[in-house]
């Protein structure tokens, strides 16, 4: 009698240390999920969107997410730029509230959708101990962002099946790229959440006639497409495909790889690559986004040691400066595809400041190839982030405005799920 008390005491103490673990786990859970980040909108905003307005079904659900639009009214080319399909790969999502913020246009328009993949970033990838937030220093304070997954949050999208057939490609992927928005393209308007998602991204590419698409993306350094632009040498004929089902691909009209050598050749401040789509790699951006739209299209990578697999511990620090002696040994042996140096690392403002003159350069390149498609815009630069780095300010934080400042009181969205949550 005696052994069997102590054994449910032992029992009952187990499941209430389980259920205070459960709870504290909870928490942070929703926290991040319900985490609302603000931004300060750019005067020369003229409208948002969003997904919903271009797939209705995604309304009211965690990959509902706003779309920006910059509008000159003066004639000229359209420009979109994609922000967190991967959400673990934060500093697209920093460019993009960056842009954002601090966009000036003169000539045509620009699409910003800062949070693609809204449903990855409410939670961490799974089994790696990732940081939930990573920290920005600005003149007001620390302001917290979210670091996120790769793949659509579970919650919002399950089960996965055994294999993941693309469509319309038929091509076979892995069991969880089903719910990777990067490998859903071109979507479909009554597939998943995801593939909903990917097809309305394509709807804003084609419903506002893009003329030059930007994809924004984070590699690990030993990943061979870190530090590169992607673009199609090729595009699917359409006509053909749709008349007898096969695939044939063709030379564009209009080169989205030409204007991506040349933006490489141009950049002297940091390493810039280029590589050719391939036909056979479906449900990627550069991909279809070239296959199932008039776009001239690009995907860019920065490097991210964050995930790379053989890093020291997931830190918040590790994320934001990108300092890590395992990666500068495997440097060392010649095995990385980054320059990598542990002392200077692959800091936040760097990959930032990568892709802010990254897409600069891709626009004013079509700008010159084709004239009709030239979009006069402004923001922060490279050079310019490197510039206050120097001064021992945080150019992320630097460039951020104040969301409690009254002046920027009307100008302050709050990116969240739910367009009924906004001011």
């Amino acid at each position: 009698m005696e052994n069997t008390k102590k054994n449910l005491i032992i029992k009952i103490v187990i499941l209430v240390l389980a259920l205070a673990i459960a709870a504290v786990a909870a928490v942070d859970f929703w926290t991040l999920r319900h985490y609302k980040e603000k931004i300060v909108t750019s005067p020369y905003l003229t409208e948002v969107k969003w997904f919903s307005d271009y797939v209705p079904s995604l309304k009211n659900t965690w990959l509902d997410t706003p779309v920006f639009i910059f509008d000159s009214g003066v004639e000229g080319g359209t420009v979109f730029l994609n922000g967190c399909p991967h959400p673990y790969e934060p500093a697209s999502t920093m460019a993009a509230y960056l842009m954002i913020e601090n966009l000036e246009i003169e000539k045509g328009k620009v699409i910003i959708v800062p949070r693609c993949n809204f449903s990855g970033s409410t939670e961490g990838m799974a089994g790696d101990a990732y940081p939930m937030f990573f920290s920005v220093e600005t003149e007001w304070g620390e302001e917290k962002y979210k670091i996120g997954d790769r793949y659509t949050n579970p919650l919002d999208q399950w089960p996965d099946p055994f294999t993941y057939v693309n469509y319309p490609s038929g091509q076979n992927l892995a069991y969880q790229d089903i719910r990777n928005l990067n490998r859903t393209y071109p979507g479909r308007e009554d597939g998943t959440i995801s593939e909903r998602a990917a097809y309305a991204v394509l709807e804003i590419i084609r419903n506002e006639n893009v003329d030059i698409a930007i994809d924004m993306h984070e590699a690990e350094i030993l990943y061979p497409v870190t530090s590169t632009y992607v673009a199609p040498a090729k595009v699917l004929d359409r006509d053909h495909f749709l008349e007898t089902g096969e695939m044939v691909y063709v030379e564009p009209e209009e080169s989205s790889l030409d204007i991506a050598m040349m933006a490489a050749m141009n950049i002297d401040q940091f390493l810039m690559k280029c590589s050719a789509s391939p036909n056979t790699l479906h449900g990627l951006s550069h991909r279809e986004w070239a296959d199932w739209s008039d776009a001239l299209t690009f995907l860019m990578e920065t490097p991210e040691i964050f995930i790379d697999k053989i890093t020291g511990p997931r830190t918040e620090d590790l994320m934001y400066t990108g300092s890590d002696e395992f990666l500068q040994r495997v440097t060392d042996k010649g095995l990385t595809y980054f320059p990598y140096e542990m002392e200077f690392g692959t800091p936040m403002w760097y990959r930032v400041g990568r892709h802010l003159s990254g897409a600069m350069e891709i626009i004013n390149w079509a700008g010159l190839f084709y004239p009709e498609k030239e979009c006069i815009v402004s923001w922060p630069l490279y050079d310019e982030m490197a510039e206050i780095e120097e001064q021992g300010i945080d150019s992320v934080g630097y460039f951020l405005k104040n969301p409690n400042a009254p002046e920027n009181k009307d100008r302050v969205f709050t990116v969240y799920y739910k367009p009924v949550d906004n001011n």
